[in-house]
């Protein structure tokens, strides 16, 4: 799924692909895919609110609490993310053994599109010639020649990370933060009643950036939405973004695609991670 992480720039493809939940998700070349479809407006949440209590718990055993309920649940994710006037938005379904998503990724008049899937050990995608070119690192004309085409991979290859927490036993790594964890203000989240905690993930250019994770109040604390940043508005260096999850426990069941072209014979160097070369 796509966790929302800043963007990097195109390295290898272990870089240039995403994760799905925060991916947005997580870290996506500068001009990456398209994790899209009509982008909507970032909603970042109330900002945190020091000495707020709103659980019995210590945020920290609240967070450890929200990571098990997610343990082997399916889920649907979105996932929207602005960073250097880069517009990314993801949209995908975990399953046991499958999952897929959608990504689109806008800047300027640039957009990249791509869908990915993986079922059991093997990621395919469907992308056009921008996504294939800036997120894959494929020629100009394997770019044109691919673009619409589904490609496969071994998710054991360093492509796999294009296909990421798409199934559920990877969700709790997806939405994972350090600490030190605090409560923020409690709030009313996409129609639920939630507990806020805070934290912070890593940024790509060092440093952190605060994180704000929405858990069900009543019940099972499940996550219900996840900003990165909140308050900001993604401007020059500043990521803004926000996960929301819906339908946990939904069973997801992919098909693989019935023909395919292997990805890894027009990026060799992928199967040992390295730097890779685009064949010619």
């Amino acid at each position: 799924m796509p966790p929302i992480r800043p963007f990097s720039r195109r390295t290898s493809p272990r870089r240039r692909c995403t994760s799905s939940l925060h991916t947005a998700a997580a870290s996506i070349a500068t001009v990456a895919v398209g994790t899209g479809l009509g982008l909507t407006s970032l909603a970042t949440g109330p900002a945190p609110v020091a000495g707020a209590t709103p659980s019995a718990q210590n945020p920290q055993a609240a967070y450890k609490a929200a990571l098990a309920a997610v343990s082997k649940q399916g889920v649907h994710f979105t996932s929207t993310a602005v960073q250097n006037g880069i517009h990314l938005q993801i949209t995908g379904d975990t399953g046991a053994t499958s999952g897929s998503q959608d990504i689109t990724l806008r800047r300027g008049k640039t957009l990249e599109h791509m869908t990915a899937m993986v079922v059991g050990s093997t990621g395919y995608v469907n992308a056009n010639d921008a996504a294939l070119h800036d997120v894959i690192g494929l020629t100009t004309a394997q770019s044109s020649k691919y673009a619409g085409k589904w490609l496969s991979f071994p998710t054991s290859s360093a492509l796999g990370t294009l296909v990421s927490g798409l199934l559920n036993k990877e969700i709790a790594t997806e939405v994972a933060m350090t600490g030190p964890y605090h409560y923020a203000k409690s709030a009313t989240v996409q129609g639920q009643r939630a507990i806020a905690i805070t934290g912070k993930v890593n940024a790509s250019g060092g440093g952190t950036v605060p994180v704000v994770l929405y858990v069900a109040a009543t019940g099972k604390p499940l996550p219900i939405e996840e900003v990165t940043n909140p308050g900001k508005s993604g401007g020059s260096s500043s990521i803004s973004g926000t996960v929301i999850f819906s339908n946990w426990g939904q069973t997801t069941t992919e098909k693989a695609p019935s023909h395919t072209v292997s990805l890894l014979k027009l990026v060799p160097s992928a199967r040992s991670g390295s730097s890779s070369t685009p064949a010619g």
